[in-house]
This record gives C-alpha cells, sequence and structure tokens, in this order.
C-alpha cells in the first residue's frame, strides 16, 4: 500500500507538467474541382482574433483577408484558367500577426472543354461528345438553334469531381434543314444564351449529291 501510495503523486505530478497542445490554423475549400473562373469559397480557423491573414498560390501573394473574433476566415477567389486537362494548385493561408500560424489547402482545377467527332459527317448518325469542366451540374446537354428550328439533347450523365463525359450521340434529326446552327453544351436543361459555363460551335449543314444518283441527296455537317 506504501509503494502505491508513493507512486501516484509522482504520476499526478508528470501528467500537470505536459505543456498544452499549441493551436493550430485550418483551411478548406467547399468542393473537390472547380472549373474557370468558378468561386473558390474558402473557410478556416485558429487565427489571431480580428487579424489580418494572407493567402497564396505558388509563392504569389493574392490578397488580405482579415479573421473574424474568434479568428476564423471565409474568403472566395475566382478560379484561374488553366492549361492541359487538370491540376492540383496548394494554396496557402498565413497569419500576419503569428506567422507561425500556418495552413493549406490543395484546389483541384479543371478546364472547360467540349470535343465533337468526326467534325465531318452524316448528322443523322452518332457524333463522339467528350466533355469536361461543367462543375455546377449533373447532366450535359446540347441546345440545337437555328431560326425557328430549336431542339434540346440530352447528352449524358457529368460523372466524377470535374464532372466528365465521354459517349456517343445523336445531335442532329435525320432532315435537319441546311443551314448554319448554334449548338450549345451546357448542363441546364431549358436553353439561354447567358448560361454558364457553356461551350458553343457554329455548325454548317448542307447537303451533297451521291455518287451513286445524282437526284438524291445526303446532308452532312461540318463543325466550325
Amino acid at each position: 500500500m506504501k509503494l502505491r501510495t508513493a507512486v501516484l503523486p509522482a504520476l499526478t505530478v508528470a501528467a500537470l507538467a505536459v505543456p498544452a497542445a499549441a493551436p493550430a490554423a485550418t483551411l478548406s475549400v467547399n468542393k473537390s474541382c472547380y472549373g474557370p473562373e468558378e468561386q473558390v469559397k474558402f473557410s478556416g480557423g485558429g487565427y489571431t482574433a480580428s487579424g489580418p491573414v494572407s493567402l497564396s498560390v505558388g509563392g504569389q501573394q493574392l490578397g488580405v483577408t482579415n479573421a473574424n473574433p474568434v479568428g476564423e476566415i471565409s474568403v472566395d477567389i475566382p478560379a484561374p484558367t488553366i492549361k492541359g486537362k487538370q491540376r492540383t494548385d496548394v494554396f496557402t493561408a498565413t497569419d500576419q500577426t503569428n506567422l507561425a500560424l500556418v495552413a493549406t489547402a490543395p484546389v483541384k482545377l479543371t478546364s472547360l472543354n467540349v470535343k465533337v467527332t468526326p467534325k465531318n459527317g452524316d448528322p443523322s448518325k452518332s457524333k463522339r461528345i467528350v466533355a469536361r469542366g461543367f462543375t455546377g451540374g449533373k447532366t450535359l446537354w446540347a441546345h440545337v438553334r437555328r431560326g425557328k428550328n430549336k431542339r434540346n439533347v440530352k447528352v449524358g450523365k457529368l460523372k466524377g469531381a470535374c464532372k466528365t463525359l465521354d459517349v456517343k450521340r445523336k445531335i442532329f434529326l435525320p432532315n435537319a434543314v441546311p443551314g448554319v446552327y448554334n449548338v450549345q453544351f451546357d448542363s441546364k436543361r431549358k436553353y439561354s444564351s447567358k448560361t454558364a459555363p457553356q461551350v458553343a460551335f457554329l455548325v454548317t449543314v448542307f447537303h451533297t449529291f451521291s455518287p451513286a444518283s445524282a437526284s438524291s441527296t445526303n446532308s452532312w455537317i461540318r463543325v466550325d
């Protein structure tokens, strides 16, 4: 019993001597992938109350914000336009009052693009459509417009964090009237020229004579 009585106070003193853990700053974003000019929403905590906090990427300072009275920050920054398909940038938030309070957040960025192949061919046949970067929606739509000719085509479901798609679809009807069409790809079911993000093409549909019969014609398509 005496042995236990002697050890317990020593353990208590040792536990009390352990220093409290230093506060740690945090930084996070609200989505897993961002398209060009989409607002990246940063949030974090653990900074000096009401103090300045700088945000940078790759060593380049983007600006300074002030933490609120409990040391939290919230700031929106447009995602940069990138070359290539995807990349990940690491953003850093640094407390300007206490430089030891630093946090980072990786941000995945994607380009916005739609590729239709083949560019030339019969419009009544399926085209391969490869798309990426429509990060605000779940489904890709193709809106075909020429005067009173209006058609909304459901291309397919966008997949993954950066909303990619690779499918074959028929965009034009077999009896498409020759002329120049505007084909707009976006993630909205209803058409609007103001929808963003969007990728649009001018498509020329024309007739060619079949070598087999001078009296028969076929409609063909060209993506400009």
